[in-house]
């Protein structure tokens, strides 16, 4: 899943968050497993709205919260629901369930949240292996290997936070910040994306970078 692959990224080995805006970019990963996997579409407008084809679990516990909060307001109160206002409902707990799906697959370690929820859990890391495989994956594309759509989402994402060298520092060592930005808008003419995934991954990353441009714009005011 992207969800957890971002999870990852954006998690310190001690397992605390290691790059800003992790809540955003699950958030995105999670829609963008549900495009792939044909369960939710959406539309064309600027801020899009969510239609829900199909409600029917995943078997991944963020994933299938997420469905399940898409049809109780879409179907259950007939609600629109759009893609920015989903970034912000923590209720959600996209994070931690995505945390806890990595540490029951043996991934992640698991710290139990404290002071009544108010520190939250945290997943250190026990198999280094899949983020090893993964970053290894996202370095060969950004050099010019063939990418799927999963490469095209991360990659989209992490530019899209402005945390690309941080979170690939040594990825992209050698590369110039020019590089790596070529590297990423020629996704959409390598590979096997298409044309709807790509618009698509457009949509989410507009959606992800706008709570990230508001935060920027607030702190330097």
């Amino acid at each position: 899943m992207i969800a957890d692959e971002i999870f990852l990224l954006y998690t310190a080995d001690k397992g605390g968050v290691f790059a800003q805006y992790r809540q955003f970019a699950v958030t995105g990963a999670v829609v963008a497993d549900l495009i792939l996997a044909q369960r939710v579409e959406l539309d064309g407008r600027k801020d899009p709205r969510l239609a829900l084809l199909d409600s029917r679990p995943v078997g991944h516990p963020a994933h299938d919260a997420m469905l399940e909060y898409l049809h109780e307001r879409i179907v259950g109160k007939g609600k629109q629901v759009k893609l920015s206002q989903l970034l912000g409902v923590r209720s959600l707990k996209l994070e931690e369930r995505t945390g806890r799906a990595l540490h029951d697959a043996g991934i992640l370690g698991l710290v139990d949240a404290k002071l009544g929820g108010l520190v939250g859990p945290k997943f250190p890391m026990e198999n280094p292996l899949p983020e090893q495989h993964l970053r290894a994956r996202l370095a060969h594309v950004l050099r010019g290997g063939e990418p799927g759509p999963a490469d095209a989402v991360e990659l989209s994402i992490l530019k899209g936070t402005s945390t690309m060298h941080r979170i690939l520092r040594d990825e992209v060592r050698g590369m110039s910040r020019k590089e790596v930005k070529v590297a990423i808008e020629s996704l959409e003419t390598r590979g096997d994306i298409g044309p709807a995934i790509k618009r698509a991954i457009d949509m989410l990353v507009t959606a992800v970078m706008a709570p990230v441009f508001v935060g920027v714009v607030t702190a330097s005011g």
